[in-house]
């Protein structure tokens, strides 16, 4: 925890069903892991995530948790300055940290990290989420769309990464186009987490890419999960052109 306040990633208080730090957005009615023979799943008792976000009241950033059906609850924070991310994850399979939805009480030194390694079972979290920004989400879902563009904006809440200015190009008058930055995520030595550039076209343009690993991921009985799911450009086709989110997805 100490390396990610020192990376300039915003450090959550502990989580609490009552806490006014972490706004509930509610549940996902988007499954982002559907198999290819769905078009789409409904969420009920057996397959919900609840969402949750926190602003940090001085640094830029944002921190999202989510709380599973499995008995998983999972934090993630980035910086949108330096673009460093952080991962926590509780043992679903422990009675002691299993989340519920009784669950009142999440302290934050009760997860793991990747410095000490997470759950039996678990790969490491970069398997899933690569690109521009840590976050994996569905732009349109009504759930992640009260995430994205609040009807409360939050001064420091931003799930974007802000772009490296590139320096002039000496063979044009014109400045080249600043860069996309991608986030870095910090690893540990039980789990190392790497964001590399995307060896396919697949998604590459997208703030999230499609990329191998996430497929054997979403490997089902049924077939792999259907592209582009978890996330490609069309994802946002339906917000407004004043999204600020929206020009992630172009």
């Amino acid at each position: 925890m100490n390396t990610c306040r020192e990376k300039g990633v915003p450090i959550p208080p502990d989580w609490s069903i009552s806490s006014s730090d972490w706004v509930a957005h509610g549940d996902l009615s988007t499954i982002l892991l559907t198999p290819n023979h769905l078009e789409k799943v409904q969420p009920d008792e057996t397959t919900f995530a609840s969402v949750w976000s926190y602003a940090h009241p001085t640094v830029r950033g944002a921190c999202v948790a989510l709380g599973r059906s499995s008995g998983t609850f999972e934090v993630i924070c980035q910086s949108a300055e330096t673009g460093y991310a952080c991962f926590w994850r509780n043992d679903p399979f422990s009675p002691d940290t299993r989340w519920t939805r009784e669950t009142s009480r999440v302290s934050l030194s009760s997860l793991r990290d990747p410095e000490q390694g997470f759950g039996s079972g678990t790969s490491a979290c970069t398997e899933c989420h690569r690109g521009n920004n840590v976050f994996l989400v569905a732009p349109d879902d009504p759930t992640w769309a009260t995430v994205l563009r609040p009807t409360t904006p939050r001064p420091t809440f931003t799930t974007l990464v802000d772009p490296m200015l590139a320096s002039a190009s000496p063979m044009t008058d014109q400045p080249p186009t600043p860069p996309r930055s991608r986030f870095l995520p910090l690893g540990g030595k039980a789990v190392a987490l790497s964001n590399p550039l995307p060896t396919s076209q697949g998604c590459s343009g997208a703030c999230h890419e499609l990329h191998d690993e996430i497929l054997k991921k979403g490997r089902t009985p049924e077939g792999y999960v259907r592209i582009p799911r978890p996330m490609g450009p069309n994802c946002a086709r339906t917000s407004p052109d004043d999204d600020p989110a929206r020009d992630c997805y172009r």
